[in-house]
């Protein structure tokens, strides 16, 4: 028997079980499939900013501007920040903070992020993300979405940008 045959057998037998076919068994069928970069929607005014789909990132991240961390009512903790769209418009928001995250930095050791719940809409996908509020003056994209939103909703097209058919209907400005 040719050596090359059962691995040759092997690969052709597991590219067959991960067609689509498998995604509709495992219940994807119904998934958006979007490109790495898209543009989101955020908060209830839905604020257009240009974000990345990234499934190498446990959770969400915003580039949030004039971040202040407060106590009200003495106790509770709340934060107040703006975050600016790719058109310039800012929205300043004023929210509890769910919890605060310890972020790995690459160039070693960490730093301390509020997170909070934050509406997000992108390809049609509406959902409440869970997002810490980050510096992100040196990075290409303002928001990072990351596998903890995307899991169960969203399909990541690797080699795509920008190919969300479905638009966010946002609310009309006064």
């Amino acid at each position: 028997m040719n050596p090359w045959r059962l691995p040759i057998i092997s690969a052709i037998a597991f590219s067959l079980a991960t067609t689509p076919a498998m995604a509709e068994r495992e219940g994807r069928d119904d998934m958006t499939v979007l490109g790495y970069v898209e543009d989101v929607h955020v908060g209830k005014l839905g604020l257009e900013m240009k974000g990345k789909l990234d499934t190498g990132a446990d959770s969400s991240s915003v580039y949030a501007r004039d971040v202040k961390v407060y106590k009200k009512s003495g106790k509770d903790d709340w934060v107040t920040f703006r975050l600016r769209g790719k058109n310039g418009r800012t929205v300043r928001y004023d929210q509890d903070v769910r919890r605060f995250a310890l972020i790995k930095l690459k160039t070693g050791g960490t730093i301390r992020r509020p997170v909070i719940h934050l509406p997000v809409c992108l390809g049609g996908v509406r959902g409440l993300a869970e997002v810490n509020l980050a510096d992100r003056e040196d990075f290409e994209y303002d928001i990072l979405i990351g596998r903890e939103f995307l899991a169960s909703r969203i399909l990541v097209d690797s080699a795509s940008t920008f190919i969300a058919d479905d638009e966010c209907n946002v609310p009309e400005r006064d």
